[in-house]
């Protein structure tokens, strides 16, 4: 008896320095510049799809009627647009069908759900929820519900806080989910109806559960900067933390070009990021 509980004792010792082995190499995997592109075009996804639901529930809520959706705000083509409304719920589907070219060049399809309560047009906050209907944006399919709550600050600028609650599927297969927070400053083309002048600068936080099982931890140290005209960030810096491994990605200095410079574990080099 006593050698049979030494036996399974040596077993679930070696079963236990096996699992933890593999635990660790998993964990303490370096950031790659794999990992960091991946990372960028989903912010490129979270940006354009705001925008998407943004200007939507801004032409309703301007109106605050049943108005005329704007297709061509949107970018070059035909989408279907149809608004419902229930009491002072307003409910907006946008149908890209099986490819829309958006204003900035990123190619999206499927339909996009908005939904929001109308309070007239004095209320200072407003909260939007929004879902994907097989849902693509630059041959990503996008999964998910989440919320915008918009505000207007003290400068003027609306404010739109984002509650962050993604998944992302490559055409590889790959699958990536995102959960936390962005913030999105209004800071340029607020005040008329022309798409392609405004901009915008973000904060937050986020993780991102990458195809591996990894996760790493996400923070905008410096606001990125987003062009409208742009189909990528332009300028900022964002930083990505995994156990025993610290990336910093600086998108330069305010040009639109798919430059950005990647520094991890303290070297330093130049990547592109493509869409």
């Amino acid at each position: 008896m006593k050698t049979k509980i030494l036996m399974l004792g040596m077993i679930l010792s070696v079963l236990s320095i096996s699992c933890t082995k593999d635990d660790n190499s998993q964990v303490d995997t370096p950031i790659s510049a794999t990992d960091i592109t991946a990372n960028a075009k989903i912010d490129d996804v979270s940006d354009d799809v705001l925008q998407v639901v943004e200007s939507q529930s801004n032409e309703v809520a301007s109106a605050g009627r049943m108005s005329s959706p704007s297709e061509n705000a949107l970018g070059s083509g035909t989408i279907e647009i149809t608004t419902d409304k229930t009491g002072n719920t307003w409910t907006r589907t946008i149908n890209f069908g099986t490819s829309y070219t958006l204003y900035n060049g990123n190619i999206v399809s499927g339909k996009i759900i908005v939904s929001f309560t109308y309070d007239g047009l004095n209320s200072n906050t407003r909260t939007i929820n929004y879902k994907f209907e097989n849902f693509y944006h630059n041959n990503r399919h996008i999964e998910g519900n989440r919320t915008v709550v918009k505000t207007t600050l003290s400068n003027g600028h609306p404010q739109a806080t984002i509650d962050l609650n993604m998944t992302v599927t490559t055409p590889e297969g790959g699958v990536f989910t995102r959960i936390g927070t962005r913030v999105r400053e209004f800071t340029s083309g607020y005040g008329d109806t022309i798409l392609l002048n405004n901009e915008f600068s973000i904060t937050g936080n986020w993780t991102t559960t990458l195809p591996s099982g990894i996760i790493h931890t996400t923070t905008i140290t410096s606001a990125v900067i987003v062009k409208m005209n742009c189909p990528h960030i332009v300028s900022g810096i964002v930083k990505f933390v995994r156990t025993k491994s610290t990336a910093v990605l600086d998108y330069g200095n305010g040009d639109c070009d798919e430059k950005a410079t990647m520094t991890i574990d303290g070297v330093a080099r130049n990547i592109t990021l493509g869409k």
